[in-house]
Order: C-alpha cells, then structure tokens, then sequence
C-alpha cells in the first residue's frame, strides 16, 4: 500500500531484482548448458516422471528437458516478479514482497536443480527405462530450493510495510438522526476466476484419468475430494455483498457463506486504500497478511480498510470504497460522539 507516494529506496527494488530475476536467468543459464553438453550422451528419450517407488514411469525426447527448464526455472519466477514489480515501484513494502523474492529464488533452484540432476544420471544408458530412482535427485533439489530461498530472503533489506500511518477517510456529513447505508458487490478478476476454474478442471480431469486407467482408488477419491473442496472455495469467494450501516461493515459471500461483520463499536477508523494482491498478500481470494491484515481480495485497486480497536485491520477490495470508508467513518464520529 503506499502511503506518500514515493518510490521504494533503490537497495529494495534492486536486491528483489537480483533474487527474484537475476538469480534465475543465471541459475536457468547454467543448467541449460549443463543439459546441453549432456545431450549427446543420453538415449533419445529420457525418463520424465517417477512412481511413488521411484521407478520411472514416463517418457519424453531428450530435448524437451532444457525447454522444461527455461519454462518453469524462468518462467515462474517472472511471473512472480511482474506480479510484484508494480506494487514496489509505486512504494509499496513489506515482508510479502521479500518472501516473493525468497519463493521466485527457491523455485527457480528447486526446478534447475532437480531437472539437470535427473537428466545427469541417465547419461550413458542405452535405455531410459534403465534409469534410476529419483529420490537423490528430489532431496538435492528440496535442499537446494531452501538453501537458495534463505539466502535470496537474507539478500534483501527487511521493510516494514507503513500500514500503521494509513490516514483515516475524511467522514461524510451526518446529522445526529439521519440514516445512511451504503452498498456494493464486489467479484473477483475475471482472469482470476479463470485461472481457479482451470484449476479445477485439471484436478477433475485427472480424477477421470485416474479412474479411467485403473489408478488405485484412494488416489481417485483423493483427487475427487480435492476438486469437490476447491470448487466450493471458489464457488463461496468468488463475489461478495458489501455494506456500511449503522452496525458497522459487512461483508457476506452472495452464497450466504463465509459471513463477515465488523461492528461500529470495535472499529477505531476506516480508510479508503489501494491494495496490490499479490505484492501485499501474497494472491487473491480470502487472505492474511503482515500487520495483522485480513482480506477480502479480489482484485487490485480501491479497497475499505478497517483498523479495530485490537489493532487488526481488515480489508475488502471494492468500487467506491473512498464513499463507503468516508461513511463508515462518520457512523463511527458520530457514535463517539453521542452521550
């Protein structure tokens, strides 16, 4: 959130851009040319997934795995770092962006690592069915990523996020007895939505894939419980009513679950903020945050936040939310105010 508008002190956005950029490009530069000059001494087709008993069990060309490594060692890194990059040039700070830094690093050692490692030790076999157990290459990669993801956090300078000087909204003009309500619906972004939605396809889809091939059952049901419960999260987040009275701000899914009330009496102020889901609460959808911040994400921009008096802040993104904080504030003035 930014708070004077001014641009975060270079060490920050230059250490994200070492960790959270940098680091891959030269970690993904490295193993594809590791990969590369093992290329020649490999089968044609390389073992690509193992089994629970570490045996390989698929198979895929050769050169598909420095692909593999760029698309995923790189790939997901920047997509954390785009996500973040805008919300720390504007100002904002906090230990979110530090721990996307640390994940991009991690992920970007974890991938590099456990496909070079995989695709080393099939050199020289005749057959890629020959291939070993992959579990040396699995705990190397997972002690890499934490190796890496510590040192990509330590790298970074600690910010504090100055949510604490969020000034509170200028409150409406209320007579002693007048009634005032204010009321919006709020969804989530629309690619968002499509990202959840595919989500759960893919779980569903595997789930049949699973069945149909003769999978053992537990794995089937495991699959068909996962998708059931991430259908009814996104089925319950994905839009909200919101409302200012005089009992406080409500916030309710429009399928009446979850349900969520702040009362007049336990609130200090209400702000009118612009929040950054990804760089401030690390995605979307119902989540916490540093500063003892819980949100109703749903999407970047205009939001209502609440301090209460326990020094939590909760968080609803929203059209219009300068008018219903500026409301809300004036309820709680106004309150304070009668005998």
């Amino acid at each position: 959130m930014t708070v004077d508008g001014t641009a975060p002190p270079r060490p920050v956005l230059r250490r994200f851009m070492l960790v959270a950029v940098w680091l891959p490009v030269a970690l993904v530069a490295l193993a594809v040319a590791v990969q590369l000059l093992l290329l020649p001494q490999l089968p044609a087709t390389i073992a690509v997934h193992w089994n629970a008993s570490g045996e390989a069990d698929r198979f895929a060309p050769a050169w598909t795995q420095p692909i593999a490594t760029v698309a995923f060692g790189l790939g997901v890194p920047l997509l954390i770092a785009l996500t973040s990059l805008p919300g720390l040039r504007r100002g904002d700070r906090g230990a979110t962006y530090r721990l996307m830094g640390a994940t991009a690093a991690g992920m970007s050692a974890l991938v590099t690592v456990a496909l070079t490692w995989t695709l080393a030790m099939q050199a020289g076999l005749d057959s890629s069915a020959d291939a070993p157990a992959v579990w040396p290459a699995l705990v190397a990669s997972l002690v890499a990523a934490a190796v890496v993801g510590v040192a990509a956090w330590v790298i970074q300078p600690r910010e504090e996020s100055a949510d604490a000087a969020t000034p509170p909204a200028t409150p409406l003009a209320l007579s002693t007895h007048e009634q005032a309500l204010w009321m919006r619906t709020t969804s989530i972004a629309r690619g968002a939505a499509i990202a959840i939605f595919a989500g759960v396809l893919v779980i569903v889809l595997s789930a049949v894939v699973a069945a149909v091939t003769g999978a053992d059952p537990l794995l089937v049901w495991l699959l068909v419980g996962i998708a059931v419960l991430l259908l009814a999260l996104a089925a319950t987040t994905l839009a909200f009513h919101v409302r200012v009275d005089d009992s406080g701000l409500h916030v309710d899914s429009v399928l009446g679950i979850p349900r969520f009330h702040v009362p007049l009496g336990d609130i200090e102020s209400a702000a009118g903020v612009d929040v950054n889901p990804m760089g401030e609460f690390g995605g979307w959808g119902l989540r916490l945050s540093t500063g003892r911040r819980f949100g109703v994400v749903l999407r970047a921009g205009e939001a209502i936040e609440v301090l209460r008096r326990s020094g939590k802040r909760f968080v609803v993104t929203v059209d219009d939310a300068g008018t219903g904080a500026a409301l809300l504030e004036a309820l709680v003035t106004r309150a304070a105010t009668r005998p």
